[in-house]
């Protein structure tokens, strides 16, 4: 017998119900399942809400370069530093499925797996307190390792998460359990960003934070003692906070209920694995035009990290407006989570991987048709219009990043067979790593051609992406 989640009549599995004017087959929702929704949505959403704002002390983009510049690293150890965040998750996922679908429950390879991403993390901490930073490359090498070894951890922990996730929340409701995780955490995160201005003493942040509001922060975090250190003190504990709020959010989802798997699989090599991975490329038409979509977003998002510079070095717009870029760019993503989350949940997954595809195309677009010799007309002297102009570029590209980040996730959740789910997801995640190096391709594109190149070859991607996105199947069709 299986159970309906809105009526909760019981029915036979395999029948279906109309409610809330959508078609619910049972072989995907059954009684076990609803057992654990609640428990487990609201303990996903704290583990994903804390994880985010303790990586928010640990930014990749901001944080990190910001430490690595500071010590004396090269532009080439802060964009190793940043490409780790994406590599570190990726590449294990392929190990992580062969381990997971062995095992009817995943539980305890998640706890498993979860220990050392948090000694990781903590470790990056200790490793700020007790290497001496006068011997760089010792610092630096120790420092990288950690780095690597915590989101290496995360990556193989991320497999098993993700299934207990998949067996218990219902498809029509994974949308908003990823939205609501990405909206909570990037609300923290944006405290997250006024403590770590109060401890690295970046007071400008009153001005855009809101005075109140930044006033009574630093208050709390002087009375705790952890403001006026010096250089590198003052960043490990920047790190250890966020190390302790990934710790919690690990630990928390221990605590998630998580039935058996339907079917498992024998061991096989790892060899064996990954050539089964490849037989889905090869066999599954649709799962290969995702793989693709997936590459031309990393395609299209290669030039996130060249808008500010493009706006401060060829339109000669203040330095000091890389403030209010950054905060239109979290802002607009942690607005769009609600937005995303309520469309998946209600219309499916291929529709907001299509919207955010043909997005995609408008922020270089936008670029293009700028002069790159512009400046402030005699009609706009402070150059406000222009400024609008790539304040844009920033607000689109946050909202259509947070929406791919989700429905890269769900709509692989959901159009995934149930018996090789961990094969699917952690095949597609291992062999998309590479692409996450796409902004060094970016630089290198700069370098030899220019800018405009790379905003014309990130425009082309997009418009790729929209083609094979309106080609992906719609998962809740096939099962009505």
């Amino acid at each position: 017998m299986s159970q309906c989640p809105y009526t909760r009549a019981y029915t036979t599995k395999g029948s279906t119900c109309n409610c809330h004017d959508q078609r619910v087959t049972f072989e995907a929702v059954d009684k076990p399942q609803h057992k654990y929704y609640k428990r487990n949505f609201l303990l996903g959403v704290v583990n994903g809400s804390l994880i985010n704002v303790g990586m928010a002390f640990l930014d990749p983009f901001t944080v990190l370069p910001v430490f690595i510049l500071k010590l004396g690293g090269s532009a080439v150890t802060v964009g190793l530093v940043s490409a780790l965040h994406g590599v570190g998750w990726f590449l294990p996922q392929v190990l992580g499925s062969r381990l997971a679908e062995t095992r009817r429950y995943l539980m305890n390879l998640y706890r498993l797996t979860s220990i050392p991403r948090v000694l990781g993390f903590v470790g990056i901490a200790v490793i700020v307190f007790s290497v001496d930073v006068s011997n760089k490359t010792t610092f630096l090498t120790a420092f990288i390792f950690a780095i690597f070894f915590a989101y290496f951890a995360g990556g193989l922990a991320g497999v098993p998460m993700l299934e207990i996730v998949s067996k218990t929340i219902p498809a029509t409701r994974r949308g908003g359990f990823f939205g609501m995780r990405r909206f909570v955490g990037g609300i923290l995160g944006i405290f997250a960003g006024m403590i770590v201005g109060v401890i690295l003493g970046q007071g400008a942040q009153r001005v855009w934070m809101g005075g109140w509001v930044f006033d009574m922060i630093e208050r709390g975090v002087r009375g705790l003692g952890l403001v006026g250190h010096a250089f590198p003190t003052d960043f490990g504990i920047v790190f250890l906070l966020g190390a302790i709020c990934i710790s919690c959010g690990t630990i928390v989802f221990f605590l998630a209920g998580e039935p058996s798997a339907a079917s498992v699989k024998e061991s096989a090599r790892l060899l064996d694995h990954v050539r089964s991975g490849l037989t889905l490329l090869r066999e599954d038409a649709n799962y290969r035009r995702f793989y693709l979509a997936r590459i031309c977003w990393q395609f299209t998002a290669m030039a996130f990290p060249f808008y500010a510079s493009y706006a401060c070095d060829q339109l000669r717009i203040s330095e000091h407006m890389v403030g209010l870029f950054l905060s239109v760019w979290v802002g607009s993503g942690v607005f769009s989570n609600y937005v995303w989350g309520q469309l998946m949940d209600r219309k499916g997954n291929k529709i907001v991987l299509t919207i955010t595809a043909v997005l995609a195309a408008v922020p270089p677009l936008i670029v293009l048709g700028i002069d790159a010799g512009m400046g402030p007309s005699p009609h706009d002297p402070a150059g406000t219009g222009l400024l609008l102009l790539v304040s844009g570029t920033f607000c689109i590209n946050g909202f259509i990043r947070s929406g791919r980040l989700i429905s890269n996730i769900t709509y692989l959740l959901e159009f995934a067979p149930e018996t090789k789910r961990p094969l699917y997801v952690g095949f597609m995640n291992s062999f998309t790593f590479p692409f996450m190096l796409s902004p060094v391709f970016g630089g290198i594109l700069i370098q030899i051609f220019n800018i405009r190149t790379l905003f014309w070859i990130s425009m082309v991607f997009a418009i790729v992406n929209v083609y094979l996105s309106t080609r992906l199947k719609e998962p809740r069709n096939a099962k009505a």
